[in-house]
């Protein structure tokens, strides 16, 4: 029997308030989304939702939120779903689906077994009404549907206890506009287009922080510089001193002194720790979410940046995932933030838009969050990067990034 590659994406599905309430999985068989020899549709989708979710485990993956997982007509006739408790799963129905009786039954049942039941890209079918009964919540793709076909679904369902979900929303507008019709559940608004209301200033913690960065990147940082700018901020000297003494750094002895703190860091781990101290403070209005995904970011950017030819350069990919969405965080123009940013010519110019390796290494983390295995097979053919590689290593971030965020 063959073996299948697993490949799994996961974005997140926020509030009104852009608070993060769920995530939805997104599974594949192969990078191309086909099935090839004697695979079946079916078999496949069943191995990639035992093997992504219940191996590496489903609170890992979402958080201990809840996930959203498309389900075919088959896997649920056969009772797919019953893998997941209700409290963790959202079962989402597909536009294609044949309704009968049977699968009304069957979804019946799942209702009354405690999931939560979604119908996706939904446009109005009259062929839905025999199981709107038991529909929690509706997504209604914005890329799809214009204003009018939005309202009539709004109208229609707003007042019926049908929670509705507006996907790829990719403006302010949008977002909005979703808001006066009643949609409650929105996704796609922080990862599309970064929102700009306003502009914040650099404080002075902040100017600490990027102190310190550039003191990392110059020819020959000096220890004693960087210890004196730690010094001067009892805030950050905290901060640092509570990171080293964490269990991530596994120590054996507790470290009380700034340079004794600094030289055991090390330079790269100093960047790091500093960056995510500092994004976390200049973030404090923002979602968390927006910090975890720029960490995960960073850290499967630093680990995929060997195959891009990057071997040498990986700590300049951690921070090229890790400020991919620093405009969205600062509230400010990329180009206006990256002006303060230590950070090399062709790092910036990637975040730009402008051509190279990293940018391709960007290009690659965004598509791999979307699910877009079309794109992905090409950036890693163009890279002869073996792209069942790819889904372990930003699961290895996310793990890794749970338990930074939950240390730090």
């Amino acid at each position: 029997m063959k073996t299948m590659d697993v490949f799994l994406a996961r974005q997140p599905i926020f509030n009104i308030k852009k608070q993060v309430v769920a995530y939805e999985i997104l599974y594949r068989q192969g990078v191309k989304n086909i099935y090839e020899g004697d695979y079946d549709g079916d078999l496949a989708t069943t191995t990639v939702v035992s093997d992504a979710l219940v191996n590496f485990g489903i609170d890992g993956l979402t958080n201990g939120k809840k996930a959203f997982i498309n389900f075919t007509k088959n896997l649920l006739m056969e009772n797919l779903p019953l893998m997941i408790t209700p409290e963790s799963l959202t079962v989402e129905i597909l536009e294609t689906v044949e309704v009968d009786q049977k699968f009304v039954d069957k979804i019946r049942y799942l209702k009354g077994k405690g999931y939560t039941i979604a119908l996706d890209d939904f446009v109005d079918n009259e062929k839905f009404e025999a199981i709107m009964p038991y529909v929690d919540i509706i997504k209604v793709d914005f890329l799809v549907l214009g204003y009018e076909g939005r309202k009539i679904v709004a109208d229609k369902y707003s007042n019926k206890g049908v929670k509705l979900l507006a996907e790829k929303v990719e403006s302010y507008r949008d977002f909005e506009e979703a808001v006066k019709l009643g949609y409650v559940l929105f996704q796609g608004f922080f990862f599309e287009k970064p929102v700009v209301c306003k502009s914040k200033g650099i404080n002075v913690a902040t100017f600490n922080y990027m102190e310190i960065l550039k003191e990392t990147v110059n020819d020959e940082p000096s220890f004693e510089k960087l210890s004196t700018i730690v010094k001067s901020d009892m805030s950050l000297t905290y901060k640092l001193l509570r990171l080293i003494n964490s269990p991530a750094f596994y120590r054996s002895s507790e470290i009380t002194s700034i340079n004794h703190a600094l030289t055991m860091l090390g330079l790269n781990e100093i960047r790091k720790w500093v960056t995510l101290i500092m994004l976390r403070d200049v973030s404090s209005e923002k979602p968390d979410e927006i910090i975890k995904v720029s960490l995960i970011r960073a850290i499967f950017s630093e680990r995929v940046s060997p195959y891009f030819g990057l071997k040498e350069r990986d700590m300049e990919s951690f921070l090229l995932g890790l400020f991919s969405l620093i405009d969205t965080i600062m509230e400010k123009p990329l180009f206006e933030v990256l002006e303060q940013l230590p950070l090399k010519e062709d790092v910036k110019g990637a975040l730009l838009g402008l051509k190279n390796p990293f940018h391709d290494l960007l290009r690659l983390l965004k598509y791999y969050e979307k699910g877009n295995w079309d794109m992905i097979i090409d950036i890693t053919a163009q890279y002869d990067v073996d792209y069942g590689m790819i889904n372990q290593l930003y699961l290895d971030a996310v793990i890794l990034t749970s338990k930074m965020m939950n240390e730090g």
